[in-house]
């Protein structure tokens, strides 16, 4: 590798991981869970997929696909059987990888698939709700509730449009960009400090600790028996495949940007053993990221050096500065989420012409946001592009 290249790369993975500092915290809240097991799952997802996944330069950690595949665990079996649900989710990723039936998720309609992403983007925007009402569900005070709002919409702005462009001409031709997100974080960070604190805004601490830790053993508190299995499977089947459908998804773009050969069962073996790694260290599991690949590409990765390095950037961080990460305001988390679900929706899809196509994106679409299972979607919209219903 290239001198020019490898400063590319380490820049590119030092500012992807701290953005998703805040992207993993808020994926666990979707959940009601504490911060760090975003975190912790982030950390296990992105190096073992960083180091044994099926393609250079995808970026995996705690995502919207596989959380909000979960959210209906904690309220009808207990927080405890997420873990479980993400341990068998990985477990079944595992045997669609032996059994080739990922196959047919690599290999899904592009109508399909642009349906996952729309529903995918309004599912993370949907989830934000939680985010202006307290623990007990209630609606944030009125002063509390009118600040966060205004400084959402400011987050929001940013994170969309504003962005710098470094320029290192001395070291590299690429430039370089400091995203919008962590540009509204760090705004948004210096505003109440500005104020002293004194506004009325939640931070992140106040939905539950950050510490300097990194992930441990931790058995699911909860009966192993076959009925409770049963239980979580539905679950575990909608993670499996929202997860490999995303994952899949960026490994087929990312080979053919890159010009290599596609390793679609790798990415599988890669992706299960991480699940089943992460619920057993209390995490909530992930998968492949679509906007920090996308941005990782476009700032000049084309090996694995460049997500490894954003593991172990990530790591560093979460370990070292907890302490300010927990003061980060909660708007700014908002912001970056209504951002990303933004960018993350194939509205393109929607404004072709009406023909089977688009029926079957409007389909997926709606099935897989009003049921809440993307993995819903993307099989019903596959069985109508089939003419099997």
């Amino acid at each position: 590798m290239k001198a020019n290249d490898l400063i590319s790369e380490i820049i590119s993975a030092f500012t992807i991981s701290l953005l998703l500092i805040p992207e993993s915290i808020a994926f666990s809240f979707i959940l009601g869970l504490s911060p760090m097991s975003g975190i912790h799952s982030t950390i296990i997802m992105s190096l073992v997929t960083s180091i044994f996944g099926g393609c250079p330069a995808l970026i995996s950690g705690s995502t919207a696909a596989v959380a909000t595949s979960l959210v209906g665990v904690k309220s009808l079996l207990g927080e405890e059987y997420i873990f479980l649900s993400v341990i068998m989710g990985g477990i079944i990723q595992l045997l669609m990888a032996f059994t080739s039936v990922y196959k047919y998720i690599f290999n899904i309609p592009g109508a399909v698939s642009s349906g996952f992403l729309v529903a995918l983007a309004f599912l993370i925007g949907y989830s934000q709700i939680n985010n202006f009402k307290d623990s007990k569900g209630d609606w944030l005070k009125v002063d509390t509730l009118d600040v966060t709002i205004l400084l959402t919409i400011v987050s929001t702005f940013i994170t969309f449009y504003g962005f710098i462009i470094f320029r290192f001409k001395n070291f590299t031709s690429a430039d370089i960009n400091f995203p919008g997100g962590l540009l509204s974080i760090v705004l948004l960070y210096g505003l109440i400090s500005a104020f002293n604190k004194q506004l009325p805004v939640q931070v992140i601490g106040d939905r539950g600790d950050v510490l300097s830790s990194i992930p441990v053993f931790h058995l699911p508190k909860v009966e192993l028996s076959f009925m409770n299995i049963l239980k979580t499977l539905p679950f575990s089947i909608a993670m499996a495949i929202a997860g490999l459908t995303e994952s899949l998804f960026m490994v087929k773009d990312t080979s053919k940007t890159l010009g290599i050969p596609e390793n679609p069962f790798q990415e599988c073996i890669a992706q299960g053993v991480a699940n089943i790694i992460s619920g057993f260290c209390g995490g909530i599991g992930g998968c492949v990221l679509v906007g920090q690949t996308k941005f990782n590409l476009e700032n000049g990765a084309r090996t694995r050096f460049s997500s490894i390095c954003t593991s172990l950037f990530f790591i560093l961080f979460t370990i070292l500065f907890s302490g300010t990460i927990k003061n980060v305001p909660m708007p700014a988390l908002i912001g970056i989420m209504i951002a990303i679900a933004i960018k993350s929706g194939d509205w393109n899809s929607l404004y072709k012409k009406i023909d089977k196509n688009w029926i079957i994106t409007v389909f997926t679409s709606l099935i897989g946001f009003f049921s809440g299972s993307l993995a819903l979607g993307v099989v019903l919209g596959s069985l109508l592009h089939y003419n099997i219903i």
